[in-house]
């Protein structure tokens, strides 16, 4: 794949990611996500011939479309128990005009688009397809653990670990103990 068109998948899904930051109706809170979904499955098959990243890819795509399809199918039932109203104002105030926001539709489609979700992020216990994902995009395996995210904001730095740092920089970081 050429450099161009793995810039092009980076550049779709962070304008993906951006316009679901001001997302305020249902369509838009579904397509934003689904587009960077999407450049991220055609990322995770960039080595074609590599079989794991295939395996990885497909895994991907089928968990993706799983997670897509449970998404939308609680966005229909809040589409149809707010009485047509697809901004989140206007579904907020038909809930509270028609007296469904207790009824059991609510919850339903509230265990819907929380399920939908948690397979988009994959947190546990949805979490079971995501290392073989991992596992199989090339260049995310040679990714360094020193260039982890927690890591590289400094959340979770004490004094210890940066003197540590300091006096050895290039040495191996076996035992990096997170709240220790």
């Amino acid at each position: 794949m050429a450099i161009t068109e793995f810039l092009l998948f980076v550049l779709t899904a962070t304008l993906g990611g951006m316009f679901l930051c001001v997302a305020n109706d249902l369509i838009t809170i579904f397509v934003a996500p689904e587009c960077f979904s999407l450049c991220s499955y055609l990322l995770s098959g960039y080595t074609k011939k590599d079989v794991r990243s295939n395996e990885a890819t497909t895994k991907y795509l089928l968990m993706g479309g799983a997670s897509s399809s449970i998404l939308v199918h609680g966005f229909s039932w809040l589409y149809g128990s707010s009485g047509g109203e697809i901004e989140l104002q206007e579904i907020v105030n038909g809930l509270i005009n028609t007296q469904m926001y207790n009824s059991p539709g609510i919850s339903t489609t509230l265990i819907f688009i929380t399920v939908g979700i948690r397979f988009k992020l994959s947190p546990a216990p949805s979490h079971q397809w995501t290392p073989d994902v991992y596992e199989g995009v090339r260049f995310v395996r040679k990714i360094p653990t020193s260039l982890s995210i927690s890591e590289m904001l400094g959340f979770f730095k004490t004094p210890w670990t940066c003197r540590r740092e300091m006096l050895s920089p290039l040495g191996p970081r076996h035992n990096f103990y997170l709240f220790k």
